[in-house]
């Protein structure tokens, strides 16, 4: 896979060029003046991933007394 970087102070005049590579299959570091933000992979299925319901059921505790009032 092809990787490229991509300059966020940029994005509003190149925005269609860095979504043409991401479809394309070429990872793109995002960086701000040289400084790396983040990575955009594209997705190796071709579909977007749409999230389950339930799936980390369990994951998380809540207290039963959560919503009383808080002492003062």
């Amino acid at each position: 896979m092809l990787k490229k970087t991509f300059d966020v102070n940029q994005l509003a005049d190149r925005l269609l060029e860095l979504l043409t590579d991401i479809q394309n299959h070429i990872e793109e570091t995002l960086t701000r003046d040289g400084v790396p933000l983040a990575a955009v992979l594209p997705s190796s299925s071709g579909q977007a991933v749409i999230p389950k319901a339930g799936l980390n059921r369990g994951s998380m505790v809540m207290a039963d007394d959560f919503d009383e009032p808080l002492p003062d």
